[in-house]
């Protein structure tokens, strides 16, 4: 898998803007109108945060958490559009950034099997050629 920066930065920068977006409506007055909120805000920074730390690594399993990824940012865009404050549109925004972040992750594990089936192959001519090359030098 290759590493781009835009999705590590997409991926932390929608973990930290959703865990900020909780912790404003955990402050809220109404905040037994706000617990959905919460939640799904808390799961999706939770989400995004290990998936960075699976991409970063390089692991097999972030294509795995990448799935899950989108489904919760999907389940938290629409949570937060209910609301109209300037903080939950950037929110919303940046939920669906993220996705397609997470898809792009997908895409390149896929890419990567592909090349993992078919494998760049050196024509054994190649090899031939340079033995034939120290037997005549010899």
């Amino acid at each position: 898998m290759i590493w781009k920066k835009t999705i590590y930065d997409s991926l932390t920068s929608c973990a930290t803007l959703c865990n900020e977006f909780a912790t404003e409506c955990s402050n809220c007055d109404n905040i037994e109108d706000c617990y959905r909120s919460i939640f799904l805000n808390l799961d999706c920074a939770d989400m995004c945060r290990n998936l960075a730390i699976l991409y970063v690594r390089g692991s097999e399993n972030a294509r795995l958490l990448a799935q899950a990824c989108i489904e919760v940012c999907e389940k938290c865009a629409q949570e937060v559009e209910q609301f109209n404050s300037e903080r939950a549109q950037q929110v919303y925004a940046m939920c669906k950034q993220t996705i397609c972040s997470c898809v792009s992750i997908i895409d390149m594990g896929s890419q990567t099997e592909l090349d993992a089936k078919n494998p760049t192959v050196t024509p054994a001519s190649l090899f031939y050629g340079i033995d034939l090359r120290e037997t005549l030098y010899n």
